[in-house]
């Protein structure tokens, strides 16, 4: 079983996943393995996939692309997404096996088809789960950063509310990071998620 199986839904319920082949019926496949835990769209080409792609307004997560298309490949459209630094996760799904131009590319996985249902949940689910940890330590180091700024201004004798609100909050942040890390234990890349000290 999975261990991110059980990624909370409270997590997953909002993400939206913008799926990326030119192969209408591959594409609806995906759609139906992702359909109970994820938002989807699709599209059946590069320029269409960069066209869903609004900076400004982001109602998409992450990019399941195929990496050989007609026209403009996935690879130039995982190129656009680094260079234009869209904050997506990208996970590529290809007939062509990784070489060692997989170190350079910009990427957050890469899954070599025939995919199954298995594969395709379990790589949307590290990678949405890898990018809430490295949202939720944004959000932990900024409250400790004004928690800090605060306790030197007021000190230990006069705590106002907003103290308190911000260690609860920090408390808080640090157990969800700690939840997190736990989920991502067991995978191949758990090692990069240290406890907080």
């Amino acid at each position: 079983m999975s261990i991110f199986k059980y990624v909370c839904m409270s997590q997953t319920a909002e993400k939206t996943v913008l799926i990326v082949d030119d192969e209408e019926v591959v594409a609806e496949s995906y759609e139906l393995y992702l359909e109970d835990k994820y938002e989807t769209r699709t599209a059946l080409t590069g320029g269409a996939a960069l066209a869903a792609l609004n900076p400004n307004d982001r109602e998409i997560d992450l990019i399941l692309l195929d990496r050989r298309m007609p026209g403009m490949s996935g690879d130039v459209v995982a190129e656009h997404v680094d260079d234009y630094e869209l904050e997506y996760q990208v996970i590529i799904v290809s007939a062509v096996d990784p070489d060692v131009d997989v170190a350079t590319m910009p990427c957050d996985g890469y899954l070599s088809k025939p995919v199954s249902e298995e594969e395709v949940i379990e790589a949307v689910d590290k990678a949405l789960l890898v990018d809430r940890y490295q949202e939720l330590i944004t959000e932990y180091n900024a409250v400790s950063e004004r928690l800090d700024i605060l306790k030197q201004e007021f000190g230990a004798t006069d705590t106002p509310s907003e103290i308190t609100d911000l260690q609860a909050t920090k408390q808080r942040l640090e157990s969800e990071i700690e939840a997190t890390r736990d989920e991502l234990a067991d995978s191949n890349i758990g090692g990069a998620f240290n406890p907080l000290s």
